[in-house]
């Protein structure tokens, strides 16, 4: 298989948080969903050794329900998820942290040294899991809906907010016509700028927070499309759009799963603009020399000392001279 036709699971192949996205999707379950989930989070261990009949027994429900319940979290059906059960299994085991600590979060009893440990594996895993959730088909469906867009509106609130802005930020030095709103009135306002052909991006963790629900909803009468990155199976927010990106990073108390949370979805933006200006490699370099240029004026350095930059324009005056 070549390098081209690589599915981007094989990429986070290893890393998958299975127990972590079984947990933070128990309000998305159905009723036999929520009992499989209950006795693969209570009996992992045990789990991991049944075949599919041994767990609908088990779990009081059937055949049919813990297939579903696979494909639920995206597995093609129960032996990959049963794959995918006993690789996170030995992937905790070898990391030598205990499935409760992975829940737990920050405590009043842990040392600056427990916080630096906790916070990095947390972020590591988030990036590492989410980059195996991606659906490369849907990941390309997106890139080429930004090519074709004329304006790209993003919507994100608290700490999606700030991706929202890095996320226009990326855009806009990539040449494209981005705007970020952190809050619905703001987007709502601003209804007229995107068309049909545009795109609106919602960033959400949850998919459930109503102003991002009811601003997706505005423009998606307006012919514009929408793209959703979420950490959650299904929500509100997802039952809008099929162009639904999924990150993967656990809830914790203290919220230092907020954290880990932010960087999923930054990864998802990077994976995002990078191959967005893959695509479009000349007119990025352009954009991007224009940019480094604008920054490089402003450090004080001249634009024949810009690595990549030329211009045929007169050279700005010194800066000694009238303003």
């Amino acid at each position: 298989m070549t390098a081209t036709s690589t599915p981007l699971r094989v990429v986070g192949k290893n890393y998958r948080d299975v127990l972590g996205e079984i947990k933070n999707s128990f309000s998305s379950f159905h009723a036999s969903e929520v009992s499989i989930a209950n006795v693969v989070i209570e009996n992992p261990d045990q789990v991991s050794e049944m075949n599919i009949s041994q767990l609908a027994v088990f779990s009081k429900t059937s055949v049919a329900s813990v297939v579903r319940f696979s494909k639920t979290l995206g597995f093609k059906g129960y032996p990959e998820f049963r794959l995918a059960l006993v690789s996170d299994l030995s992937r905790i085991e070898h990391l030598g942290i205990a499935e409760s600590e992975l829940d737990s979060g920050i405590i009043s009893t842990d040392t600056s040294a427990d916080i630096i440990r906790k916070i990095a594996h947390a972020d590591s895993r988030a990036i590492q899991t989410t980059t195996e959730r991606l659906d490369l088909k849907i990941f390309e469906e997106v890139l080429t809906l930004w090519e074709n867009a004329k304006t790209i509106g993003i919507i994100g609130l608290a700490s999606s907010g700030y991706v929202a802005m890095d996320l226009q930020l990326k855009l806009n030095r990539l040449g494209k016509h981005a705007v970020a709103w952190r809050d619905a009135h703001s987007a709502l306002t601003s209804l007229a700028l995107l068309k049909e052909g545009d795109v609106l991006v919602a960033i959400s963790h949850s998919g459930t927070t109503l102003d991002v629900v009811d601003v997706m909803s505005e423009f998606k009468k307006c012919g514009v499309s929408l793209v959703l990155i979420t950490n959650a199976l299904r929500s509100p927010a997802s039952a809008l759009t099929k162009f639904v990106l999924h990150t993967s990073a656990r809830e914790t108390t203290f919220r230092s799963g907020a954290t880990a949370s932010r960087i999923a979805q930054l990864t998802v933006v990077d994976c995002l603009c990078v191959a967005l200006a893959q695509r479009n490699w000349s007119g990025t370099k352009t954009a991007l020399d224009q940019s480094r240029a604008a920054v490089g004026i402003r450090s004080g350095k001249k634009l024949s000392d810009i690595e990549g930059f030329h211009s045929t324009s007169k050279p700005s005056r010194s800066r000694g001279g009238n303003k």
